[in-house]
């Protein structure tokens, strides 16, 4: 499931635009209004400027205490791994263009 971190939240909006299902709503703050649409695509967790938000990881592949923050950074993907709130790992993944 996408989670927001409110405290690092600038309100752009960037993800409600960039979500391909449309489960994102931004009223106040952005919020997963159909969670049960979203495809888990990360689109809106690379688009995002100020890094709010991440995508919970299911039972079914850890614990609830882990989540994933993936960053564009020019021509490379990094995906990091987070355990409750602390970085466990980090994988890089250059992008071909």
């Amino acid at each position: 499931m996408i989670v927001f971190d409110y405290d690092l939240c600038i309100k752009c909006g960037k993800c409600e635009k960039i979500c391909p299902c449309l489960a994102i709503e931004m009223i106040d703050f952005p919020k997963l209004a159909y969670p049960d649409k979203c495809w888990h695509c990360c689109a809106c967790i690379k688009e995002c400027p100020s890094n709010a938000i991440k995508l919970r990881l299911p039972p079914h592949i850890g614990d609830q205490r882990y989540e994933m923050l993936v960053l564009d950074r020019q021509n490379t993907m990094v995906f990091q791994i987070f355990f409750s709130g602390r970085m466990i790992d980090e994988m890089s993944i250059q992008v071909r263009k």
